[in-house]
This record gives structure tokens, C-alpha cells and sequence, in this order.
């Protein structure tokens, strides 16, 4: 299924060889009460798009909370129960700190840039 009537404000959505890429517009992750909103936006890839392969290209995140890496956990969480893969890409110092200091770095598949996240995308069939 294509993504041309897909729509979030937190990033623009790409299909690549049977994956996605979720880049996230420049800027902090770190409003709470859009949480939700960002959570469900994840969710529609995998739930409405039927993609099991998801890169999500930080790039541009400079800030995340605890909230919107509980996001992250629940849907590598429900990628990993569908039989899908999960792989972060891009993260900013401040961002790999706070993963690093969660005990995050070790339960995501973090690479460097979105290449390397396609790579290892298809090389996990």
C-alpha cells in the first residue's frame, strides 16, 4: 500500500523496497501532550500500511523525553510481535546520551545514517 495519503506532523514517511522510513522534521520531541498523536502516527505504519521493516531517521531531534521513548519502545515492541524490525538513524549527541544513559542503545539497532538503516532493513528478511 502506498503512502501517498499518509499525513503526520511529526515526520514525512518514505517506502523503500518493502520498508519505511519515518524522518522526523527538524526540532525537539519533547511536547507531552502530543505524545499520543506522535504514537499513533508510528502505529498507522504498521497497523493501517502493513510495513513490518521501520527506519526512524533522527537527524533532526536534538531533544527526546522519557514519553516519546516509551513510544519507541512500544513500537519496537509491536514490530518485534509482527515479526518486524525496528532500526534508529541519525541521532544527535544529546539524544544517544539519553538512550545510552536508559539502557536503550543495547535494546534498539542503532546505526549511523539512513543508508546504513536500509541496509540493515534488508538484510534482516
Amino acid at each position: 500500500m502506498g503512502l501517498e495519503d499518509f499525513n503526520s506532523r511529526f515526520f514525512e514517511a518514505d517506502a523503500s523496497s518493502g520498508s519505511v522510513v519515518a524522518t522526523f522534521f527538524p526540532g525537539r520531541l519533547d511536547e507531552e501532550h502530543n505524545v499520543e498523536e506522535l504514537g499513533q502516527s508510528l502505529f498507522q505504519l504498521i497497523d493501517q500500511y502493513g510495513f513490518r521493516r521501520v527506519a526512524l531517521d533522527l537527524s533532526q531531534t536534538p531533544f527526546v523525553t522519557s514519553a516519546v521513548l516509551g513510544k519507541l519502545i512500544t513500537l519496537h515492541r509491536r514490530l518485534h510481535r509482527a515479526d518486524g524490525r525496528l532500526v534508529l538513524c541519525g541521532l544527535q549527541q544529546p539524544v544517544e546520551t539519553v538512550m545510552r544513559r536508559s539502557n536503550l542503545l543495547n535494546y534498539f539497532q542503532v546505526v549511523d545514517s539512513r543508508d546504513a538503516a536500509l541496509t540493515w532493513l534488508d538484510g534482516t528478511d
